[in-house]
């Protein structure tokens, strides 16, 4: 057998391995403690941590998000100096857009409502009366306000990995220090936001998307910024650039945070509430349509003096009414010569796509009212220049355009007679209604809108064949004098601030028959209050 020699090992070789050893051990080392900073997920998150509910379905609001406004908490001229340990970081216009975009995005992408949109036309200096009215005239049913609160990162201490990067900066290479992540940082993105109706002044819900704990992370020296000693005099020696570079990478970790706690307020905490009849009540809206047409005494139309004086008083009480009072952006109230046929039916179309199921619908008419060929309710308009015949347009023709929503109420208010011939309120002849015998000129109308899921209440000047009286010492129609009265706070009798239609019917029916009979005439005003509208409150007194 051939004798065997043991390999001898030079010196020379001996140091080459032993580097190469200490080198991969610093390798390890300096990777194994690498910055922890990862890139989110907001898909892998959400379905991860389950935010999400099980068969959710959107919440059935049209939802339009405010610019996002800046009101930061933190003072950038006391943390933006440098060798501090906080830095604010300010947001450009560019920031702002950006996460208002991706709020946006995030609650379409999660089907959070049934539409979200950025209101068009308001800005960040548009004012919240403003933005709201905006919102209302193009169909959304809340508002969501954010603020953006905090921007803000900060040193938070050693994270114990110091001695690690000495062992590295001495054995190996300052190189690899670099790369071991030896001090945490914060940060933090918060943003309140608040939940208004599109109609009055009153916050239904509100929140701050801030992740449950403040968002810490390990960084190294590289991630903090290139400085050949930064081991020794971090967090001191960073300026400007350096907080940006950190802001940078952790702010997109608080962004998704932000997102996240977005998806949970509206499937938690907005959902809830919006299945509550406060919310629902808080979000109604009052639409109303207001249309005023005197007569022209030219045959077979009679003269009349108030009916556009009515309206013009009744388009007001509902606008500055102290309860329940219409918004500006929900009333169109239609006058004189602007009142065709084209521009009712045009205002009535707008109307329709502010006033859905949960909302609140008046039309009131002053004029002259009239039956068709088929018999059915209608409205005298504006009468175009030169024109022999009488231009009219049936209720319930309006009432298919205004209703297309089918809203939850409707509230008729009609100061002028179907069916008394030779009333000054009144278009329709004797021939026309020796063809039409018992007609209800009402019946239709509350038949339609009960086939529609829409409850109606009817209050009107005229019951049957009774005239809609003119009274020149009230200087309005009777009827309306009375209303306006009415709503105004003389109907108000338990003093509760509030008008309720009963309490409207009982005001103003009794006065309108004791009126008309001291005028030697019989009027009887016509009444039509389902029970589970009994408590429904107009707009009423006064601002």
């Amino acid at each position: 057998m051939a004798n065997s020699t043991p390999a001898v090992t030079s010196p020379r070789t001996l140091a080459l391995v032993t580097g190469q050893c200490l080198l991969v051990i610093g390798c390890l080392l300096a990777f194994s403690g690498c910055s922890n900073v990862e890139v989110p997920n907001l898909d892998e998150d959400v379905k991860r941590e389950q935010i999400i509910p099980a068969n959710w379905q959107p919440l059935p609001l049209r939802v339009g998000l405010a610019p996002l406004r800046p009101a930061l908490e933190l003072d950038p001229g006391r943390y933006n100096v440098e060798d501090t340990r906080r830095w604010v970081l300010l947001p450009e216009e560019t920031d702002l857009e950006a996460m208002h975009a991706q709020l946006i995005d995030t609650f379409k992408t999660y089907a959070s409502f049934q539409h979200i949109q950025a209101i068009e036309g308001v800005t960040v200096d548009t004012s919240r009366a403003d933005t709201q009215a905006a919102a209302l005239r193009q169909g959304l049913d809340i508002v969501i306000f954010p603020t953006l609160k905090r921007r803000d990162i900060g040193y938070v201490d050693s994270n114990g990995a110091y001695g690690w990067n000495m062992f590295v900066w001495w054995m190996v290479s300052p190189i690899f220090s670099w790369w071991i992540a030896d001090e945490d940082f914060d940060a933090n993105l918060h943003v309140d936001l608040r939940v208004y109706p599109t109609t009055r002044d009153l916050e239904l819900a509100s929140t701050r998307l801030q992740p449950p704990e403040t968002v810490v992370r390990s960084l190294d020296d590289w991630d903090e910024g290139f400085n050949l000693f930064s081991i020794f005099s971090t967090p001191g020696h960073f300026d400007e650039s350096n907080w940006q570079k950190i802001g940078g990478l952790l702010l997109p970790i608080a962004e998704n945070e932000a997102k996240k706690s977005a998806l949970r307020f509206a499937t938690g905490e907005l959902a809830e509430a919006a299945k509550t009849e406060q919310f629902q009540a808080g979000i109604r809206r009052r639409v109303a349509l207001v249309i005023g047409v005197d007569g022209t005494g030219r045959p077979p139309l009679s003269l009349t003096r108030y009916a556009q004086q009515d309206a013009q008083a009744f388009a007001a009480q509902m606008l500055e009414a102290q309860t329940d009072a219409v918004s500006e952006a929900a009333l169109r109230s239609i006058i004189g010569p602007r009142a065709t046929r084209r521009a009712v039916l045009a205002a009535a179309s707008e109307l329709a796509v502010i006033s859905r199921g949960n909302d609140d619908v008046t039309l009131m008419f002053a004029g002259l009212g009239a039956l068709d060929a088929s018999g059915r309710a209608s409205l005298v308009l504006a009468q175009p220049a030169g024109s022999q015949s009488v231009e009219m347009l049936a209720i319930d023709e309006l009432l298919d355009v205004l209703l297309k929503n089918n809203p939850r109420t409707l509230t008729l208010v009609l100061d002028c007679s179907f069916a008394a011939v030779g009333d000054k309120r009144c278009a329709t002849t004797a021939e026309r209604m020796e063809g039409l015998p018992g007609i209800d000129p009402y019946d239709a109308i509350i038949k339609g809108c009960a086939a529609r899921g829409t409850t109606c209440v009817i209050l009107a000047a005229a019951s049957g064949d009774t005239p809609a009286l003119e009274i020149d010492d009230l200087g309005h129609g009777l009827f309306t004098s009375f209303a306006l009265e009415a709503m105004g706070g003389a109907a108000d009798t338990n003093r509760d601030r509030q008008i309720t239609v009963a309490e409207f019917r009982t005001y103003v029916g009794e006065r309108v028959t004791h009126i008309a009979g001291l005028e030697g005439a019989t009027q009887t005003g016509y009444f039509h209050v389902p029970a589970d509208r009994a408590s429904f409150v107009l707009p009423s007194w006064h601002r």
